[in-house]
């Protein structure tokens, strides 16, 4: 049983958590760079905490739906924007802020061209294939895994 200053500590707790969303933008350089469409996510995180603590808490969520090995690297590199303007790492996060992961600011993008479309979707393809995700597992779905199966699954495609 919990005290109920334990109840009272873990509802402050619960309240105290801020809801952010990002989307990565589906611009050429930004494809060329994380190779898939259609990525977003949501993340809670507590009060307090800075844009770049979310930031790394989407790639946490993110990264799996990235089919090669250097994903985080990938997403890492993306700039956070808000409402078109990019915004400091270090600024406060806010409740229910929309934000984007981009290579480059919205302004400035680039639709993409058939041929970026070709190579992303290429290796997207190829990158699921060799991990044996040709069907997309979810993060959730990958933590089910058993370890020795995810380790078997990554050096059957030649990675670590």
């Amino acid at each position: 049983s919990f005290s109920p200053v334990h109840c009272f500590a873990r509802f402050v707790w619960l309240w105290s958590m801020l809801k952010l969303h990002f989307a990565v933008a589906e611009d050429e350089a930004t494809l060329l760079t994380v190779m898939t469409r259609g990525l977003a996510t949501e993340v809670e995180i507590p009060a307090g905490k800075d844009l770049e603590f979310a930031k790394n808490r989407a790639i946490d969520k993110l990264w799996p739906s990235i089919p090669f090995c250097h994903a985080v690297a990938a997403l890492s590199q993306l700039r956070i924007f808000e409402d078109g303007v990019e915004v400091d790492g270090s600024s406060a996060c806010r409740d229910q802020q929309r934000l984007l992961l981009a290579a480059e600011p919205p302004s400035e993008a680039k639709p993409v061209a058939a041929e970026a479309e070709a190579f992303a979707g290429a290796v997207g393809a190829l990158g699921r294939h060799k991990l044996g995700l040709d069907a997309p597992e979810s993060r959730e779905e990958l933590m089910k895994q058993p370890l020795k199966e995810l380790k078997a699954r990554l050096a059957k495609a030649g990675l670590s």
